[in-house]
């Protein structure tokens, strides 16, 4: 999406976006300033469908969860990378900036590989991809 240098982009921008990339999806809505989308990934093949909902605030940090289907856990084992609410932990610190990049091109393909690495941490107990230290209370993994 072509913008001026210097502009950020707006949670239109962003909407109009998702809609050009993944026109067979659903539309995402925006209500009070908040764009809300979901859509449907399956990482690998092999891989069930999972729906996942993304909520994003100018200015904040993009809310992704699974919508379906539930996410299993390992016994005795919380989700790894996970921030209270179920939420998705995609990236560490300011590697994605809502008012330069783009959801369709950051946020959904990283919600696609987390689940992978999810999959194979359901087989393994391993958590296979890159990870980051957290502050305490933020995210749990």
């Amino acid at each position: 999406m072509a913008r001026p240098h210097g502009k950020q982009l707006t949670v239109i921008q962003q909407a109009i976006d998702l809609q050009r990339q993944f026109p067979s999806v659903r539309r995402p809505l925006i209500k009070a300033g908040t764009l809300v989308w979901s859509v449907t990934l399956q990482p690998t093949p092999m891989s069930i469908a999972y729906t996942v909902g993304i909520r994003y605030t100018h200015r904040r940090r993009p809310r992704v969860t699974v919508l379906t289907p539930e996410l299993e856990t390992r016994p005795l084992e919380p989700l790894p990378h996970i921030y209270p609410g179920n939420e998705l932990c995609l990236y560490y610190g300011n590697e994605f900036d809502g008012s330069k990049d783009l959801i369709a091109t950051t946020i959904v393909p990283w919600a696609s590989e987390w689940l992978y690495f999810y999959e194979q941490w359901l087989f393994t107990g391993k958590w296979l991809g890159s990870e980051a230290p957290h502050p305490l209370g933020l995210a749990k993994g």
